[in-house]
């Protein structure tokens, strides 16, 4: 995971208008991370989403060998009113976050945190289907960033891009897309109150292309998002050679 670039943390890329910075990061870090002894909100999670997509079969992708946190995907089918498939992760927010010491005190309940994303309902799921990058990219992609801030102990939010290597090498054979910007769905999708008083924000993976991502730190996530919003069809359901917005 040494190509990553990501936010707070190694030697400075790039800065977008709304103040978002890029890093190149050359290792984890080697603060030594206890991985926690439970999975703490599956069941509070898996209760949020049935409710926010009620009457749909379900299933979850068990993750089988685990470093620093166990990162199942959850998958919710899709139904003739909403034809696309729901993934979200469950282990991420299981440890929290290490944020930036100046904002820890006011966003401390942003340092729990899991992902999702939006597949169409005819996308390969099947362990079979899975031993072709062009079928498991999107699953590999959730798994390595619910990790990727634990390894690092930094953090992910709003807005962030995570370029895939620091030559923006596409996720697989079949699409150009080469990198993601964390984006949030509204509160009611995307902030879990747990009972133990915590907060999980779970934020929405959007795959981008090299030029929507330099465009985003030019000009930041508004305008990028405005760009995307006028593509044909929904751009948060995965579409692996969808229209590039910058190009």
């Amino acid at each position: 995971m040494n190509f990553f670039k990501k936010l707070f943390g190694g030697n400075e890329m790039g800065k977008s208008e709304d103040g978002t910075t890029i890093y190149g990061y050359d290792a984890p870090d080697e603060r030594q991370v206890t991985p926690p002894s439970e999975i703490l909100y599956m069941e509070e999670l898996n209760e949020h989403f049935n409710k926010v997509f009620p009457n749909r079969e379900t299933g979850v992708f068990h993750e089988l060998i685990s470093d620093i946190v166990h990162i199942d995907v959850n998958i919710m089918e899709a139904t003739p009113d909403e034809p696309y498939r729901v993934l979200y992760t469950n282990g991420m927010s299981d440890l929290p976050m290490t944020l930036p010491q100046e904002i820890r005190k006011e966003y401390k309940h942003l340092e729990r945190t899991e992902l999702m994303m939006f597949l169409p309902a005819d996308w390969p799921l099947t362990q079979k289907d899975f031993e072709a990058e062009e079928n498991y990219w999107p699953i590999r992609l959730m798994k390595m960033l619910a990790r990727f801030p634990h390894m690092y102990q930094t953090w992910l939010g709003y807005g962030h891009t995570i370029p895939n290597t620091e030559d923006y090498e596409p996720y697989a054979p079949n699409t150009e897309l080469s990198g993601a910007i964390l984006f949030a769905l509204p509160e009611e999708v995307s902030t879990v109150h747990t009972k133990d008083g915590n907060q999980v924000q779970v934020y929405f993976l959007v795959p981008l292309y090299r030029e929507e991502m330099e465009f985003k730190l030019e000009s930041g996530i508004d305008e990028l998002v405005a760009k995307l919003s006028e593509l044909p069809g929904d751009f948060l359901v995965l579409n692996p050679n969808r229209p590039n917005a910058c190009k």
